[in-house]
């Protein structure tokens, strides 16, 4: 579960056991709710809404390819 509480950190949270999985400073505040979809190829992209107005920027992550290392960005 991805959550962007309106300061300038985005987490992504266990769903099951609530445990903050993966952390990630922005320059903004975290305004949006958390957008997800996947490819055609089956990867996973994450975005969320920082700043307001015209400070106002879309942030995306990719999450891992299944055969990637889970280090290389947030996990799922």
């Amino acid at each position: 579960m991805f959550v962007g509480g309106g300061d300038t950190a985005f987490h992504a949270f266990d769903k099951k056991t609530g445990k903050d999985l993966w952390t990630s400073g922005q320059l903004r505040a975290t305004e949006g709710i958390p957008m997800t979809y996947r490819s055609q190829s089956g990867r996973q992209f994450v975005l969320v809404t920082t700043g307001t107005g015209d400070d106002a920027s879309l942030v995306a992550f990719a999450l891992p390819a299944k055969n990637a290392s889970a280090s290389a960005a947030p996990p799922k």
